[in-house]
């Protein structure tokens, strides 16, 4: 079977209700992603005092933040993938939610720049186990025209999480702001080490949860299977303009949603004087509520388009959302009122979180069975690497060198989002009705074989073969 012929099985799940063990991996792989997020996005909203203690400059913040998680987690994801498509994928998963809780506690004992930026890329190393599973994970045992409802559930894990992270980040840092600290069994924490500890003691203590996800077994290795790099060649050569918009157009969403949480909480701190405990509260809601509608909505309403006859719903919702959330992006970062940025970055997370969802079931549909943890790992590793490693970077030169001025980040982010949004938004439209071709392709086959497979469908191909032989 060559790769042209694969994208038509690209889920192995009938299109009938999922089981109970396929609802039972959406709740676990849920929370371990709301885990993995707050340790992730905690950092975010402890920006201002880790520049206090350790004397750090915009530019060592953006890297902390961008570069020293993504750059590794990026990469590992490549590996992660082929791992993912050879060995038990649960296994993979716990390995990984030991890594990263480890070194996120492992950030808030660290005293230098150094020795925090090689602790936030152990945090990358682990993560980088949990997307890449859990995308192929899920394709596996939910039917296909129920698969963006099951990636929307799994993607509320990063909404909450985000939420989670900038309210324990801002609780923690003012609980323990009078004290100056806590005095613990490896010395003096300052508040904002205190949040690094505490938001990776829950992952470890639950890690051993993944290991009781009902995985289905791997059929024998294939020459698809072994190969790392050249089935995932062959498959761009052949849908190569909707292969390249998948790529370039999620990944500048990518690059506006990890910018505006990146810098958000810095803004808001510059410009209105805001508190942390106070931005982080309202991040929290911001974030919470408008990611909550986008990413448990819009698996549903894509699901509910396609079943309706609306060919490529999901790239449809993607372009929408990104090109309205355009002026909100400008009107939020220039304004003087804070509760309007909070409107205003609330539209934009929308738009994000619900392109991260409507990316993450689109590359699912696209994917062959044997290719989904590699395509998986590079889809992550080139979105982070272009959107969450420059995203944040971006804006810190400008406001450092272009823009001079601490207080000008928010010029800084008017710029960058915006355009991102255009040119995600541009691109996902022009290559829409492509991918809803080779995806409605790709389901008229799967029902050809489904069909083929049962006891009515062989008997009736056994008699139009006899019947040709006759004639």
């Amino acid at each position: 079977m060559t790769l042209r012929q694969l994208p038509s099985e690209t889920s192995s799940a009938p299109d009938s209700e999922p089981s109970k063990g396929a609802w039972y991996a959406v709740c676990l792989l849920l929370l371990l992603y709301i885990l993995s997020y707050v340790g992730r996005q905690i950092i975010t909203v402890l920006v201002d005092p880790i520049e206090k203690t350790l004397g750090l400059t915009d530019i060592q913040i953006g890297l902390l933040v961008g570069l020293a998680f993504t750059l590794v987690f990026a990469f590992c994801g490549i590996l992660v993938g082929w791992l993912v498509d050879t060995f038990p994928r649960k296994i993979i998963i716990f390995v990984g939610t030991i890594i990263w809780s480890l070194s996120c506690i492992m950030c808030g004992l660290s005293t230098s720049f150094e020795w925090l930026f090689i602790a936030r890329m152990g945090v990358g190393i682990g993560e980088a186990t949990l997307m890449p599973s859990a995308y192929a994970f899920l394709s596996d045992v939910f039917p296909r025209r129920k698969l963006a409802t099951a990636l929307g559930i799994f993607s509320f894990g990063s909404t909450f999480g985000v939420a989670l992270a900038l309210g324990i980040g801002g609780y923690v840092l003012g609980f323990f702001s009078h004290s100056q600290g806590m005095q613990t069994p490896v010395g003096h924490l300052e508040p904002w080490q205190l949040a690094f500890v505490f938001s990776g003691v829950p992952a470890l203590a639950l890690s051993a949860l993944a290991l009781t996800l009902p995985e289905q077994r791997k059929p024998k290795h294939t020459s698809e299977r072994r190969a790392l790099i050249k089935p995932l060649i062959t498959l761009f050569r052949t849908h190569t303009w909707v292969m390249s918009a998948q790529f370039i157009g999620f990944a500048m969403n990518a690059l506006m949603g990890y910018t505006l949480m990146a810098w958000a909480p810095a803004f808001m701190g510059r410009n209105y004087g805001w508190r942390p405990v106070e931005i982080g509260t309202a991040l929290a809601l911001v974030v919470g509520i408008s990611g909550a509608v986008a990413t448990l909505g819009s698996g549903f309403v894509a699901d509910r388009l396609w079943s309706r006859g609306v060919q490529g719903s999901h790239y449809l919702l993607a372009s929408l959302v990104l090109a309205i959330s355009v002026p909100f992006g400008i009107i939020a970062f220039l304004s003087p009122y804070p509760w309007v940025f909070l409107l205003g970055a609330s539209v934009v997370y929308f738009a994000a979180a619900v392109s991260l969802n409507m990316g993450a079931t689109a590359l699912q549909l696209l994917t062959p069975p044997p290719l989904r943890g590699r395509l998986s790992g590079l889809y992550l590793f080139w979105t982070n690497m272009f959107g969450a490693c420059l995203g944040p970077l971006i804006v810190a030169i400008l406001t450092q060198h272009l823009l001079e001025g601490r207080a000008k980040v928010g010029v800084a982010m008017a710029i960058v989002i915006p355009l991102a949004a255009i040119a995600g938004a541009t691109m996902l439209c022009l290559a829409r009705h492509r991918y809803a071709d080779i995806v409605t392709a790709a389901e008229a086959k799967l029902d050809l074989a489904v069909t083929n497979s049962s006891p009515l469908g062989m008997k009736q191909a056994l008699g139009d073969k006899v019947n040709g032989q006759l004639s």
